[in-house]
């Protein structure tokens, strides 16, 4: 082998979560916008609407998505649904991978302070309504104690959306990668450790967990597209050179900068089988000169054999 490990993200590529954080979005922004403005305006979020915030490339938090859409809907205060969501295409396709500061940025001329001020984010979960309720929604009760040390307070009934997780990758796909690269693999994702543990049970043992960086039990000044975390992992694997299987923007931009700064080399593998827009997703990676794609992580033996041949 030509590289030293492999590093993977969590969503959109081992776990299929069109059903489990899409939701969470949009069950958040509906009682947000309940809560605050007395509407929910239902069915307003869409998974193509929740793709073009994160192919920004600063949206790899799905909390920063759901704050971004509440705080636009406050500011301009849509008659319609039909309305609110082309006012948040055009908030969506302004945004950059400095994200939910892109959005605040974009809406400064609709008075948003009051808003900011209300919504109170980035804060921790326990000062958030949004972050706080999107964790009760995504975690459920027993889990969202065991994640933040706290009982719920807005949402403590139903299936937990975690649930919803579907697992993208075999046992026997991973068994054979975790052979190919001498054990050396690693999830480098934007969720917790616990969620992770949760929704990869049947695959978490091919992973060196010492290894593994779970940006949202970090500091936030490390979330993708920071290079933090592919630093972090490959330093633990004493590797000078991987993969990395993403899905999205971030992902691809964080994983250049870290072959620049670091010095290392790291081949980006794009996999879109996952995505709300698949077809979109694969130009986007073709656009910006991906070599290795690859519709799931269970083809990725055969796309590296491909790509070493090259």
């Amino acid at each position: 082998m030509m590289y030293d490990c492999a590093l993977f993200d969590v969503d959109g590529v081992l776990v299929d979560v069109r059903k489990s954080y899409n939701a969470a979005i949009k069950k958040t922004v509906e009682f947000m916008l309940k809560s605050i403005a007395g509407r929910s305006f239902r069915g307003l979020v869409t998974d193509p609407l929740i793709f073009r915030f994160r192919q920004s490339g600063g949206f790899n938090n799905d909390t920063d998505t759901t704050y971004a859409i509440t705080l636009a809907m406050l500011a301009a205060a849509p008659k319609s649904v039909a309305l609110g969501r082309r006012f948040l295409v055009n908030v969506a396709e302004s945004a950059d991978e400095t994200g939910y500061l892109s959005v605040e940025k974009y809406l400064a001329s609709y008075n948003i302070d009051k808003w900011k001020k209300l919504l109170a984010y980035p804060a921790p979960v326990k000062d958030s309504m949004v972050a706080r309720l999107f964790d009760e929604l995504f975690y459920g009760p027993e889990m969202f104690r065991k994640q933040n040390c706290m009982e719920p307070k807005y949402w403590s009934g139903g299936k937990p959306l975690i649930k919803n997780d579907r697992i993208a990758v075999s046992a026997r796909t991973m068994k054979k990668l975790h052979n190919l690269f001498g054990g050396n693999l690693a999830i480098v994702s934007g969720r917790s450790r616990i969620a992770a543990e949760y929704s990869l049970k049947p695959v978490m043992k091919y992973f060196n967990i010492d290894a593994c960086v779970f940006l949202e039990d970090e500091k936030r000044e490390y979330a993708k597209p920071n290079t933090y975390a592919i630093r972090r992992a490959m330093e633990a694997m004493n590797a000078g050179s991987t993969i990395y299987a993403g899905d999205s923007a971030e992902d691809l931009l964080m994983a250049r900068r870290a072959e620049k700064e670091l010095g290392v080399k790291i081949t980006f593998f794009g996999i879109y089988g996952n995505s709300p827009q698949p077809t979109k997703t694969v130009a986007m990676f073709k656009h910006q000169g991906v070599r290795a794609i690859a519709e799931s992580v269970d083809q990725l033996p055969n796309t590296i054999n491909k790509v070493l041949a090259i």
